[in-house]
C-alpha cells in the first residue's frame, strides 16, 4: 500500500514494494498524491505480473467471440446462421468479463437467465457456441487458458424431439396463404420440401447439373453430415422442378435463407398455423415415406440419416394409414 503524508503544507506520496526503489512524490492536494501513488503501483503489478497473466487479464470473452466470428465463421457452411447467433451473444453482459474472470458461475448465471425467455435446446446452443470459441483460443490463438470453464456448465436437460407434422387442412390454408401474399415463390420451396425430406438449406444450394428428370434424381452435394447423397425424386417434385425451369431460373431455387425464412413466417401468420418450423416439413415428408410402405434402409437412403436409430422419431405415423394395412 503507498503511504500519503502531508510535509510543510503539500502531500507526500510514497510507494515502495520489496526489492525495489521507494518512489515518491509531492503534490499541492491529497488527490493528486493518491492518484500518483495508485498509478504507479498499478505500473509495477503490471511488470510483476507474467505476460500470460495479463493477457487474460486484457482480454474479454467479447474479444474472442469477435475474432472467431470474422476469421473462422465465414468458413462455415452455416456462415449466416453462426454469424447471427454470435451477434446476439455479444449483447449478453457474460461477454464483457475478460477471460481471467471467466468461471463456471458466470456461464451458470448466463444459462438461468437465458432459460428465462427461450428453450434448453437455444440455452445448449449458446453454451456450445462459447466453448467453441473459448477451445479455438486455447488450441489455434496460444491465448493461455488452464481450462475451458464452460465444459463444466451442467446443460439444460433437453426436452423430447420434436414430433409435428402437418395437421388436416394445415397444408391447404399454407398453400393459400403462400400463394396469395408477397412471395408465391415461396410455395415451390414447401411442395418440393415436403415431397423429398431435404432441409432448407439442401434444397436452396442444389444446382441445375445435380439434377436428373428423366431418372428422377437430384444429387446432393452440400449436405449436412458432409456426405453427399443422391435423392430419388417423386412426380410432384418432378413437377416443381419443371415448373421451375420453364422460368429459367439461374438455379431450382435461387432464394437466400433470408428471403425463405422472412416468407414462411408471413405466410404462417396469414394461414393462423401456430408452432409449425420449416424443417417440421422433412419430418413429415419422412413420416409420409414410412407411411408409404418404404423400409427404414430406403428412407435413410432419401434422408440420408447415417443411424437407423435417428429415423425412430420420424415415424410418427398416422393411425388411419396403418389401418388400411391391416386384415
Amino acid at each position: 500500500m503507498a503511504t500519503i503524508r502531508k510535509r510543510s503544507g503539500n502531500w507526500q506520496a510514497l510507494v515502495r514494494r520489496l526489492g525495489q526503489k521507494t518512489l515518491s512524490q509531492t503534490f499541492p492536494t491529497k488527490a493528486e498524491a493518491v492518484a500518483w501513488a495508485r498509478a504507479k503501483e498499478a505500473e509495477i503489478d503490471v511488470a510483476e505480473r507474467p505476460v500470460e497473466v495479463i493477457e487474460l487479464a486484457t482480454t474479454t470473452l467479447a474479444d474472442l467471440i469477435e475474432r472467431y466470428r470474422d476469421t473462422v465463421t465465414p468458413t462455415k457452411k452455416s456462415a449466416y446462421q453462426e454469424r447471427y447467433r454470435f451477434n446476439r451473444l455479444l449483447r449478453e453482459p457474460v461477454v464483457n468479463l475478460t477471460l481471467d474472470k471467466l468461471t463456471t458461475g458466470a456461464f451458470a448465471k448466463f444459462r438461468d437467465d437465458r432459460l428465462q425467455t427461450v428453450g434448453a435446446q437455444q440455452v445448449r446452443h449458446d453454451l456450445n457456441a462459447f466453448a467453441v470459441v473459448l477451445r479455438t483460443a486455447r488450441l489455434d490463438w496460444d491465448v493461455p487458458l488452464k481450462s475451458i470453464p464452460v465444459d463444466s456448465v451442467r446443460k439444460p436437460k433437453m426436452p423430447r424431439g420434436r414430433n409435428r407434422r402437418l395437421n388436416d387442412g394445415e397444408y391447404e390454408r399454407l398453400r393459400y396463404a403462400i400463394l396469395s401474399g408477397e412471395s408465391p415463390y415461396l410455395w415451390e420451396v414447401v411442395e418440393f420440401a415436403v415431397q423429398t425430406g431435404m432441409r432448407q438449406a439442401e434444397i436452396l444450394g442444389l444446382r441445375w447439373q445435380d439434377i436428373n428428370l428423366e431418372a428422377r434424381m437430384a444429387h446432393l452435394r452440400d449436405t449436412k453430415n458432409g456426405d453427399p447423397r443422391d435423392v430419388p425424386l417423386t412426380t410432384k417434385a418432378v413437377a416443381v422442378l419443371q415448373k421451375q425451369q420453364e422460368a429459367m431460373y439461374p438455379s431450382p431455387f435461387p432464394f437466400t435463407v433470408r428471403m425463405v425464412q422472412w416468407s414462411w413466417r408471413q405466410a404462417r401468420r396469414r394461414a393462423g398455423i401456430e408452432d409449425l418450423h420449416f424443417h417440421d416439413l422433412r419430418h413429415e415428408a419422412i413420416s409420409r415415406l414410412f407411411e408409404h410402405g418404404l423400409a427404414i434402409p430406403e428412407v435413410a437412403v432419401i434422408s440420408g440419416h447415417r443411424d437407423f436409430r435417428m429415423l425412430a422419431r420420424y415415424t410418427h405415423l398416422r393411425a388411419e394409414q396403418i389401418s388400411l394395412k391391416l386384415p
